[in-house]
């Protein structure tokens, strides 16, 4: 069979573009999400979830692999020691790091970034436990650092790591001493591989890279652009296009995709999704355990894994259960944990509780990065408690919106939910101290004496077996009073352009490990 020189052409083009030469050619990355979550770029009012961008724009003072393994290669610090009463942290600061102004990153710097994470605007998910713990923060030599705490502790690095929130990104004092938070929050400068350059809400955030840096050498892309793309069909149309590099799917377009030869990167057990209320519950139906477990029997959690994310999810039982600490802290789900579906008995605990004809219940609808089948999922929960009789109410909102009820509590005993990011003991205990203390602002499920002594304990606790014992007496606590409706483990799909290249976007949620991926030094 001959070929026309059109075909002949044609064909070249498109090996030419699927080689290694023409994505190493590619001078702007794009990448494509279902959501942004909160938008924000100052990194105390943002959290986790923003991990995305922010990850890029600024360093962390500990540095993780793309595992989540602390590294002193990948952070400010390059090493770091306890003293031997755990209540003293020296870290030693990396020389030559460099803000985008051109200023030298320095301990005032890592200083000041800390005293304003845990300030009193920083709306951060673990600048509470910090606030708890740092007494005080000193700054013997430009290159050292020592953080001193109430009580002995294991978890300083870890919190100030890429492997968690924020908390840990290093700013630039005299920038924003010198310009104020307003400014800094609409014209970020930071010290990492790539600077800020634009932001339309609703719509991109753009990132250029500066010439060189220690992280990832010269970069291999010269921008970086997110762009915002609610509708999965219109990102799908993108990515055979061309047009995005990379962008996150629903896991029922996975084998679709995968047909078309586009690379798939799936994390494993990447985050736990819950559900939960608003507290206080006093007042509020869910304040009975009865009803809170009638609420878990009602959801068929196997179908869920199916029917809403194409078999790529495993059910789960207990509330806030981060798998990857299991083996960590020795716990074990025990087939009794295990919710069985059972809505006749669920109909019986609802009437033994006095809520034979239900209670009315609000159910908020919205996606979050990571999970495009938000909304579907809270349309299937709510019509599994319709069938029990309770008489949900589904609020289509954005996240923002949802995240600031939740803060001010101002929808007691409503349900919400989240993709837990999935993680170590340490960021497991970040999550409960977060979640489950009492104490913590953020807390909006538990509110109970019992759990509050244990998470205590850990905080201060140094003997790791003491801690695998406490941490595991919460978790047995937390499914026992079912503190929340935990449903699913996540596998989470990612699909990639397929002239991207090697790309490990590691298992640290949030966050694509961008820099290894535009690094020179691969």
């Amino acid at each position: 069979m001959k070929l026309s020189f059109g075909i002949i052409a044609a064909l070249l083009s498109v090996a030419l573009l699927a080689s290694p030469a023409a994505a190493q050619a590619k001078s702007e990355l794009t990448v494509a999400l279902s959501s942004f979550s909160t938008e924000v770029l100052d990194p105390v009012l943002g959290g986790h979830v923003v991990k995305y961008y922010m990850s890029l724009m600024f360093d962390y003072l500990v540095g993780v692999t793309p595992d989540g393994q602390l590294s002193k290669d990948a952070g400010l610090a390059t090493r770091w020691e306890p003293s031997a009463d755990h209540r003293r942290w020296t870290f030693y600061l990396r020389k030559g790091a460099r803000f985008h102004t051109g200023d030298e990153v320095t301990s005032e710097d890592v200083k000041f970034s800390l005293q304003r994470a845990i300030g009193k605007r920083s709306t951060t998910g673990y600048a509470g436990p910090l606030r708890a713990l740092i007494a005080d923060i000193e700054t013997p030599a430009s290159d050292r650092l020592v953080i001193v705490t109430k009580e002995p502790t294991l978890i300083i690095p870890t919190y100030l790591s890429r492997s968690l929130s924020t908390e840990g990104m290093i700013l630039p004092k005299k920038y924003i001493e010198a310009n104020g938070d307003d400014l800094f929050a609409q014209k970020p400068v930071g010290s990492g591989p790539y600077r800020f350059v634009e932001q339309v809400t609703g719509s991109h955030i753009k990132l250029a890279a500066v010439d060189n840096h220690w992280r990832i050498g010269v970069p291999r892309y010269k921008t970086v652009l997110f762009k915002l793309v609610p509708e999965e069909t219109t990102r799908i149309a993108l990515l055979r296009r061309g047009e995005v590099d990379i962008t996150d799917v629903s896991r029922e377009r996975v084998k679709e995709l995968e047909r078309e030869a586009f690379p798939i990167h799936v994390r494993r057990e990447e985050a736990v999704l819950t559900m939960w209320w608003i507290l206080p519950r006093d007042g509020q139906p869910t304040k009975d355990k009865r009803v809170r477990e009638a609420l878990n029997l009602a959801v068929d959690r196997s179908e869920v894994a199916q029917s809403i994310f194409a078999g790529h999810a495993d059910p789960a039982y207990v509330p806030m259960g981060l798998s990857w600490s299991y083996r960590d802290i020795g716990f074990k789900v025990t087939p009794e944990m295990q919710y069985p579906y059972d809505v006749a008995r669920a109909k019986k605990l609802l009437a033994d509780a006095g809520f034979a004809g239900g209670f009315p219940l609000t159910v908020h609808a919205y996606q979050l990065p990571g999970l495009p089948e938000g909304k579907a999922f809270a349309e299937a929960m709510a019509g599994y408690w319709q069938k029990l009789g309770v008489q949900t109410k589904l609020i289509p909102v954005d996240y923002p919106a949802f995240r600031k009820n939740w803060f001010d509590r101002a929808l007691p005993g409503a349900m919400g939910y989240y993709n837990i990011a999935n993680r170590d003991w340490i960021g497991t205990y970040a999550l409960l101290e977060k979640q489950a203390y009492t104490k913590s602002k953020a807390s909006d499920t538990v509110n109970d004496p019992e759990v509050d002594g244990m998470i205590e304990q850990v905080m201060r606790q140094t003997d790791k077996d003491k801690i695998g014992v406490l941490m595991r007496n919460v978790y047995t606590r937390l499914r026992s009073e079912h503190y929340g409706v935990p449903v699913v483990y996540l596998h989470s799909p990612y699909a990639a352009s397929k002239t991207l290249g090697k790309w490990n976007p590691g298992t640290v949620m949030y966050d694509f490990f961008i820099d290894e991926l535009a690094s020179s030094k691969r």
